[in-house]
């Protein structure tokens, strides 16, 4: 009676965080596929220095990390070597910039730069296996905790 309990509580526990996980990962999808539609081209690069800027929000000051990227757009012979803004340029364009986090970059990653044909100098860069990693931590996880909440239901029930 305790043991079947127990299951069940932590069968509850497994799903919702399951939930969880498998949700977070379809919202940071959302975001990928969003960049993906924005920005139609992808090149890899390089990241070839750090710029660290304290930024304030109002209340709090954060040091932000804001990489300088050397790449190669895809049929010119020009090699572009710029940092990326730390700021939104407009309020649409504020989900571009989310994922500048402190100490984030190293000199000399490998990164993937998406950029549009008509704005090559507006471009938006994601560490090169970040999605795959996400997908295998949130998603497969998640699944993973999800079935076993159902065989923990199903043992007790």
């Amino acid at each position: 009676m305790v043991i079947n309990i127990i299951i069940c509580i932590v069968a509850v526990i497994l799903l919702l965080r399951g939930i969880f996980l498998v949700t977070y990962m379809w919202l940071l999808w959302t975001f990928y596929s969003k960049i993906m539609t924005t920005y139609s081209m992808k090149v890899y690069g390089e990241v070839v220095d750090i710029e660290m800027q304290a930024k304030s929000d109002g209340m709090n000051i954060t040091d932000v990390c804001i990489p300088k990227i050397k790449y190669k757009l895809e049929g010119e012979k020009e090699v572009y070597c710029q940092f990326l803004p730390a700021a939104p340029k407009n309020e649409e364009e504020r989900y571009v910039y989310a994922h500048f986090y402190p100490k984030q970059y190293h000199i000399g990653d490998k990164v993937v730069v998406f950029y549009n044909k008509k704005k090559k100098d507006d471009i938006s860069v994601f560490p090169k296996m970040q999605m795959i990693k996400l997908f295998i931590s949130h998603f497969v996880l998640g699944c993973f905790f999800i079935r076993v909440a159902i065989w923990g239901f199903s043992f007790v029930f």
